[in-house]
């Protein structure tokens, strides 16, 4: 019974500390900036770009409408589907975007990134992907506000759009847990993950950074290994759980793809500080022991702590969920968890025995 009961302090702990139940949304704040470049890398994207403009233009009028000055950049990154002449098309008739050709020397998407920052103006700099959609025109509002006076990192969130597949729902509750787990690390004064889909920092802390130093042989690491050494360098981090402040994306539609990508996310985790492998280790720690307590002393009191312990993640999880503007009732999704785990360790496992993919 001890290894119950210590499992579910564990799961106790971390919820109050780590669940980001308790996420608020910073509305109306002042901003030290008045300038701000989005950030748009791509490769071989021609059948997305037309969507791509045709969805930031609202967000990008928006902003410029509060009184910033506005400019976009989209970086073709050795594409060969004829992305380039795509960008040039829908942007001609816009003159704050600038489309920039670079050559494509490393599959990493940091190579992409470092070339807009370089092509870009802003003092604040908001990144997405090409399969990244607002989820509402004020949408970088949103995720300006606050710039430079309250903070330097700017963590959004982006959650793949609804689906009824079993691959659709493992893909949206994994989505949801990883923003829940950035969420509750800002919350709980620990940031380490952030998201290429949705996040803004300030051209400052980029410069103090240095860019990508230190982790550009990486195939992965553009977002969270990028914020950790900006923490590092004293940034301030902010969340927004907003849903204005969201943008929704499309995900791979097969397991392979899916699995592919993972395997590429997890070259970062392996750069991660000890430190923090362990402490991202103790909810499954919690668990291992819960179930010891079980196959130990299968008693009433024993399945009551894992009992206890799953229904304290879900409420948890729910109420993170009701402020990210996401159904709350979807919660119960979280006995769905063991079969993102296996899929997690299949990924892991062939990211270990076969070389990383390329980000796109």
């Amino acid at each position: 019974m001890v290894f119950s009961a210590v499992g579910a302090a564990i799961h106790g702990w971390w919820s109050w500390r780590f669940d980001g139940w308790n996420a608020t949304n910073s509305v109306g704040l002042w901003a030290a900036a008045t300038s701000c470049s989005v950030v748009v890398c791509l490769h071989n994207e021609a059948e997305r770009v037309a969507g791509l403009i045709e969805g930031l233009t609202p967000a990008l009028n928006a902003l410029e409408q509060a009184g910033w000055t506005v400019s976009a950049v989209a970086i073709n990154h050795g594409s060969t589907d004829g992305t380039s002449d795509e960008l040039t098309k829908a942007t001609q008739s816009d003159p704050r975007w600038n489309v920039v050709d670079v050559s494509r020397t490393r599959t990493s998407k940091k190579e992409a990134l470092v070339a807009g920052m370089e092509a870009s103006d802003g003092d604040v700099v908001v990144v997405t992907d090409a399969d990244c959609r607002p989820c509402d025109p004020s949408w970088l509002v949103h995720m300006t506000e606050g710039a430079g006076s309250t903070w330097d990192v700017h963590v959004g969130l982006s959650l793949p759009a609804k689906s009824t597949s079993l691959l659709g729902r493992l893909q949206r509750l994994e989505a949801r847990r990883v923003a829940q787990k950035a969420v509750g690390a800002v919350m709980a004064g620990r940031p380490y993950l952030g998201f290429g889909r949705n996040m803004a920092f300030t051209r400052d802390i980029w410069d103090r950074v240095g860019g990508m130093t230190g982790h550009e042989h990486l195939p992965s690491g553009d977002d969270d290994l990028w914020l950790q050494a900006a923490v590092k360098r004293g940034a301030r981090v902010s969340v927004n759980v907003n849903r204005n402040a969201q943008t929704h994306s499309e995900w791979p539609s097969t397991w392979a793809a899916w699995r592919r990508q993972k395997s590429r996310h997890f070259s970062a985790s392996k750069a991660y500080p000890s430190a923090l492998h362990a402490r991202l280790g103790l909810p499954a720690l919690g668990w291992l022991l819960l179930v010891a307590g079980v196959v130990h002393n299968p008693s009433g009191t024993s399945v009551a702590f894992i009992a206890l312990a799953f229904i304290v993640r879900t409420l948890t999880f729910g109420m993170f969920l009701h402020r990210a503007g996401q159904p709350w009732r979807e919660a119960w999704e979280l006995v769905l968890e063991p079969l993102v785990s296996a899929f997690r360790t299949w990924a892991w496992w062939k990211g270990q025995t076969a070389e990383s993919t390329s980000w796109k």
